[in-house]
């Protein structure tokens, strides 16, 4: 018969605290009992270890059950061959305990699987599992904490877009592990992968399903030259000058059948510029997927490829940048406005432009000409008055077709 352990607030404290000066950042132990906790605060100074109670035939295994918040600031560890926490008395499953890791560098480990209700990190240091998979069954908060998956699974299988919350705080997976969610609803559902492994970056995944179906993604942000894990960034198709041997990230479907819309965020400014999404396939190498780079959140660039069908069996996805077959956009240092035809209008010359804007300004700073529509070119006059010859001075910012952005400034010549 298993044994049930009742814990108000006042009595767990008593219990935990008598003579705190000897349970000062002690291990808690479980051995094999129920630990109720009815909307109570039970805090280890220390971890948490979720036993059975012996070995062989009548082994019961420790559960955490009903609802409260457990705090600890050393290491979880269940080895009790149960989920360790449950919602209801005699059932396992999910839990209505939170869980919450507020030490420094923690571990979640054991051998057997814990099922989290919800699971929130705080305090300092990278949370890990270690050598061990970790399930959440309603919310995962991170907040400003990296956890650390390794070659292990983070899976979150509350379908609420809302289940995974952050600041700062991201997953990581160094060796080939991964984030997992389900989804079952057709919004964005954000997967905040990085790494604080070498250079620290954090570059998320939205994963947006075409229909509602029930399916499970997984994202992995690999902070290495895809190179060194068998995907040769030099292997690419020849309308490809680069693709980013920075970082790549692993994205598949691993349950279920409904295609989605893929957005990859990066950093324009470290990771050099962008024009889509390249995936490794066929020959094999990378090519171009066709993605539109035109979304911008997390203080973050990012690129979607539309309704990604996931036929494909490679997990691997990059940035690239195609060859540049637009060209130069050019503007003239010096122009003529005397009517002979050549030479009388100022303007931007280039190919693939989506937007534009183009200003000059005379030597005193004062605005002259103004546009956004590159057929529009100067003509040398201001309010209605042919300008002497002088020198001006121009500024240009354009968006290509591509997503690329150009920006240029200087002189021009206006001579009569």
């Amino acid at each position: 018969m298993k044994k049930l352990i009742t814990v108000s607030t006042i009595v767990f404290i008593q219990l935990l605290f008598v003579g705190a000066e000897k349970l000062l950042a002690q291990v808690m132990v479980n051995y094999g009992s129920i630990i109720y906790s009815a909307n109570d605060t039970i805090f280890a100074n220390g971890g948490i270890s979720n036993l059975t109670n012996g070995q062989g035939t009548g082994t019961i295994g420790g559960t955490f059950r009903n609802s409260g918040e457990v705090y600890l600031t050393g290491d979880w560890t269940n080895t009790s061959n149960t989920a360790a926490f449950t919602d209801i008395l005699g059932v396992d499953g999910a839990s209505t305990i939170r869980c919450i890791l507020v030490g420094g560098n923690q571990n979640i480990t054991g051998n057997d699987v814990t099922q989290f209700h919800d699971l929130d990190l705080r305090g300092t240091g990278v949370k890990q599992l270690l050598g061990i998979d970790a399930i959440v069954n309603d919310t995962l908060e991170l907040n400003d904490r990296e956890l650390a998956t390794d070659v292990n699974t983070m899976y979150v299988k509350s379908t609420s877009p809302e289940a995974i919350q952050f600041q700062s705080g991201f997953v990581s997976s160094l060796n080939g592990g991964s984030l997992e969610r389900s989804t079952a609803g057709t919004s964005s559902y954000i997967f905040p992968v990085g790494s604080s492994v070498g250079t620290m970056r954090f570059r998320p995944v939205e994963i947006t399903p075409d229909n509602a179906s029930f399916n499970n993604y997984d994202v992995r942000m690999a902070n290495v030259d895809a190179t060194t894990e068998g995907f040769p960034v030099t292997q690419r198709q020849a309308t490809m000058s680069r693709v980013n041997d920075l970082y790549y990230h692993q994205i598949w479907r691993q349950n279920g059948f409904t295609p989605a819309s893929i957005t990859v965020y990066y950093d324009p400014a470290n990771d050099g510029p962008v024009t889509g999404l390249a995936h490794w396939q066929n020959a094999p190498q990378w090519e171009d997927i066709v993605s539109t780079p035109d979304l911008s959140a997390y203080n973050l660039n990012g690129t979607t490829k539309v309704s990604w069908d996931f036929s494909n069996d490679s997990e691997a996805f990059a940035l690239m940048k195609l060859i540049n077959e637009c060209g130069e956009m050019f503007v003239p240092t010096a122009f003529s406005p005397d009517g002979n035809g050549e030479n009388d209008v100022e303007c931007v010359y280039g190919k693939c432009v989506k937007t534009i804007y183009f200003a000059i300004y005379d030597r005193w700073g004062e605005k002259v000409f103004e546009t956004t529509d590159q057929s529009q070119c100067w003509d040398g006059t201001f309010r209605g008055k042919e300008m002497n010859t002088a020198v001006f001075v121009y500024y240009m910012k354009a968006t290509l077709t591509t997503g690329e952005e150009v920006s240029k400034k200087g002189n021009i010549s206006l001579l009569r």
